[in-house]
């Protein structure tokens, strides 16, 4: 049994290994960031495409791996280097339901990297607007909720464009009670957005039923007045928090634990086929018995897995309602197309919403 000195001692050395190994990686990521400068130089001017298939390029990484990481952390930490590398190779402007700071935010830094020029955009058709007319190569918005489910009026907005959804990421929806000390005995005065104020209603009154919340109009300005203030704290994502030099008094301290969600990313052209792709649509049908059942089997009769199947009410002034649903399978399938052809003679209305890599 080593000896208290004898540990403090090893383990000094091997925080002088690790610090050697991490200027070896700074090195390479330093070195993979020039490639990728190159990459940027040789195809400026061109159109924005992602010429990597990201999901083969995580697979053939973790055939590589001996287990020290696990795939899970593989993939966070490869796919963030990725994510920093597309932003040199390929900027690009994004579009985002906002406000700053937020979940949309963040998500689009993760997904995009830093590098990304970012939109804040009040509405989803605002945001999608920016992709129509060319100010914005991407859009990203909620499309799902881990406790309400499909966000109904961004379907709607999307299907009233010509735009794809090209990517669907999820992240958590969570807050953190942020301050400079990471105490609540310090707390005079909480600033946070309206939404945060709501979602975290129940920790508030409980934890800190006499402090003043202030409302601000983004969770970086919330951050930012937190840091500045004496006795100040913020309601905000973790992420939007440690952007601000604030610490974590409390974590996930919203009305509902753990929420969610799932984003979608829309552009102006398909995605690639990744080989693990999901298809939606949304369909509408006659009113009439089997109608439904005559679309469906279509799928099924080609051995694709109908992972969601939902209805919602039509726009308009009808009480008709449309399907949406995703299906296994890119749209560029040969089961896909000849399903989808099969589907155009049996449905009213449809629309291929787009394909994306899962997983």
């Amino acid at each position: 049994m080593p000896s208290p000195e004898e540990t403090k001692r090893a383990i000094a050395e091997l925080r002088e290994a690790i610090a050697t190994v991490d200027r070896t990686l700074l090195s390479a990521l330093e070195e993979r960031a020039r490639l990728s400068r190159q990459i940027h130089a040789l195809s400026e001017g061109g159109p924005t495409t992602i010429d990597v298939d990201e999901h083969a390029w995580l697979a053939a990484l973790e055939a590589h791996a001996t287990g020290s990481l696990t795939g899970e952390g593989l993939r966070a930490i490869f796919g963030q280097i990725r994510a920093e590398a597309r932003a040199i190779e390929q900027p690009v402007r994004v579009a985002y339901l906002g406000p700053e700071g937020g979940f949309g935010y963040h998500l689009s830094k993760h997904h995009f990297g830093a590098a990304a020029t970012l939109t804040e955009c009040s509405t989803v058709s605002e945001a999608l607007d920016e992709v129509v007319r060319g100010r914005a190569v991407h859009a990203a918005f909620p499309w799902e909720s881990s406790v309400e489910g499909l966000v109904q009026s961004s379907i709607a907005a999307l299907a009233g464009t010509e735009l794809f959804i090209v990517g669907a990421p999820q992240m958590r929806a969570t807050y953190d009670f942020m301050t400079k000390t990471g105490e609540l005995t310090d707390v005079k005065r909480v600033y946070a957005t309206a939404a945060a104020h709501a979602a975290c209603e129940l920790f508030l009154s409980r934890e800190l039923p006499k402090v003043a919340v202030t409302d601000v109009r983004s969770p970086l300005i919330a951050a930012q007045l937190a840091h500045e203030s004496p006795g100040g704290a913020a309601l905000v994502p973790e992420a939007c928090g440690r952007d601000g030099e604030l610490v974590v008094a409390r974590s996930n301290v919203g009305n509902i634990p753990d929420l969610s969600l799932r984003y979608a990313i829309t552009g102006d052209r398909p995605a690639m086929r990744s080989g693990r792709d999901l298809t939606c649509l949304l369909f509408r049908v006659a009113d009439k018995p089997g109608s439904l059942f005559d679309v469906l089997r279509h799928f099924a009769e080609r051995g694709l897995n109908l992972k969601k199947l939902q209805s919602m009410p039509s726009d308009g002034a009808t009480a008709e309602y449309v399907f949406y649903i995703e299906v296994g399978g890119h749209q560029t399938d040969r089961a896909v197309v000849t399903a989808l052809e099969e589907v155009k003679r049996e449905a009213r209305y449809l629309r291929v919403l787009g394909s994306f890599p899962v997983g």
